[in-house]
């Protein structure tokens, strides 16, 4: 009875594993070619299957994938925000239950509309699904793009097309790989096997030459940095009491700094709104900054005059009215979707808050070491088109975030994986500071220069070339790969074979 069961729900049992085992081609595991064998499984076990019963399989894969990849939900849900953990287990589940809807979807077009082993099937339509698909991930209902398959290729000859394609392009590439291979099983003929597979290896030999290709070039002297990493307990930092403490932390840390241009502060380094400390904490480091001709960029809450609510910040001290406000909210953790249906979970969740407001596009670049510099707050730096934001002006990137939140998880280094791949593409340096780790400071090419450890007071400090000149991902925008991804789909329609029903 067993053994009868298992060959039943067999393709839904591998499409499991195969989804489950495409996390392993992603920090922090690291293994690229892992992200080829799982999409390359994933299409062996929906060939020949109907319709609705690929869609099983195909959401069996994305309940591995995601289940595997971003099940460190949890533990923020209920570490931090002291949800029950039954109540932390199942606001994941939901979650990925949620987006494992989308390689459901994309297994039933795939076999609805080319259930034959043909050219078209492997070469067009899975990297095309795949890639509109994943493209409607990261912007539907706020979006969350976490884990795009191109990053998964960011040390490989693949990252050359990032700075063309973006992250996007490259998860196209990837699949067309697997798909290629995929097609080479299924070809009778010898000939056509080797034509196929010629195929993928020069889209992966473009992408060596394409890495030999810089883009921008230096626009003035280096930057000497100091990022640093406070190490201050979530559970405490934002409590009354340790306030002077957690200011004295950072403090001390800075007056440590010598022939430096530039120190930056963590998200949220600052446990207190900016009128609070506008004319006290904010008034010193100004001093400082001065005195040292060094900028200073701290994170911190603030309540803007004349506004509703309260913004997720970054503010260069030696400019009083220079900001950056977070645009890209984290849900659950910054704000609450679908109020007032869901306003009651803030009775589980009591997040220091959790209620923030979203700032405003088209904000002013902050200026930092006598250059501008594009800003993102944690989250922000997972979206691509976060990358090219205030592009060409911008000379360098900054990203500060509080990664406390994930714990001794997967998702730190998946994280600082993403921020990599924001570099690439815009072919700038990024400097990156969180409380907790991973800081880091990584070059245009989207290579770590230096990191500091994990869960460790921390002051890393290095330099940036400060760059000017324009990637043609950011010439052409990044939306020009939703206009990629609809006309390559469309062509596969169009070339698909018009026997199947």
């Amino acid at each position: 009875m067993l053994s009868e069961q298992l060959t039943r729900h067999k393709s839904n049992i591998f499409g499991l594993l195969s989804g489950a085992l495409l996390p392993f081609a992603f920090a922090p595991y690291d293994y690229p070619i892992i992200a080829v064998l799982s999409l390359l499984l994933f299409l062996l076990i929906l060939r020949q299957l109907a319709p609705m019963k690929a869609a099983v399989a195909g959401y069996a894969f994305g309940l591995g994938y995601f289940g595997h990849g971003v099940y460190w939900v949890y533990f923020s849900i209920h570490h931090f925000g002291h949800a029950p953990l039954w109540l932390a287990v199942i606001i994941m589940l939901g979650m990925v239950a949620i987006l494992a809807l989308y390689m459901g979807l994309l297994a039933y077009l795939l076999n609805r509309f080319f259930l034959d082993d043909s050219v078209t099937r492997y070469l067009l339509a899975f990297p095309s699904l795949w890639l509109g698909l994943e493209a409607l991930r990261g912007v539907l209902f706020t979006g969350f793009p976490w884990l795009s398959l191109g990053y998964s290729q960011i040390d490989t000859w693949l990252s050359g097309w990032a700075p063309i394609v973006g992250v996007l392009g490259v998860s196209w590439v990837t699949a067309l790989t697997a798909g290629s291979l995929a097609s080479a099983l299924n070809c009778s003929k010898f000939s056509a096997k080797i034509s196929v597979v010629i195929f993928a290896v020069l889209f992966w030999l473009a992408g060596w030459g394409l890495t030999t290709v810089s883009w921008v070039e230096p626009a003035g002297k280096t930057i000497n940095v100091a990022l640093l990493q406070g190490n201050v307990p979530q559970e405490i930092k934002w409590l009354r009491s340790f306030q002077r403490i957690n200011n004295n932390i950072y403090k001390k840390m800075t007056k440590q700094q010598s022939d430096v241009d530039l120190i930056v502060w963590p998200e949220t380094s600052i446990p207190a709104f900016y009128h609070g400390v506008k004319d006290s904490l904010i008034a010193e480091l100004r001093q400082q900054a001065v005195e040292r001709k060094a900028d200073i960029i701290v994170g911190l809450p603030v309540m803007r005059d004349g506004t509703h609510g309260y913004f997720n910040g970054l503010h260069s001290v030696q400019y009083p009215d220079s900001f950056y406000l977070k645009r890209h909210l984290v849900p659950l953790g910054e704000y609450m979707p679908l109020k007032p249906l869901s306003t009651f979970i803030l009775d589980f969740l009591k997040i220091p808050l959790s209620d923030f407001s979203a700032g405003g596009d088209n904000q002013p670049l902050l200026k930092g070491a006598g250059y501008p510099f594009a800003s993102s707050i944690c989250y922000e730096d997972v979206f691509q088109q976060s990358s090219i934001d205030g592009l060409p002006e911008a000379a360098y990137l900054i990203n500060v975030s509080n990664d406390t939140w994930f714990g001794d998880t997967i998702a730190p280094y998946q994280h600082l994986q993403m921020a990599r791949m924001r570099a690439l593409e815009s072919g700038r340096y990024l400097l990156r500071a969180t409380n907790t780790g991973l800081t880091a400071i990584v070059d245009s090419l989207g290579q770590i220069i230096k990191q500091a450890p994990m869960f460790k007071r921390f002051s890393l400090k290095g330099y940036i070339i400060p760059l000017k000149g324009e990637t043609p991902f950011v010439k052409g925008g990044w939306w020009c790969i939703f206009v990629f991804a609809a006309v390559m789909v469309l062509v596969s329609f169009m070339m698909r074979n018009k026997r199947v029903k």
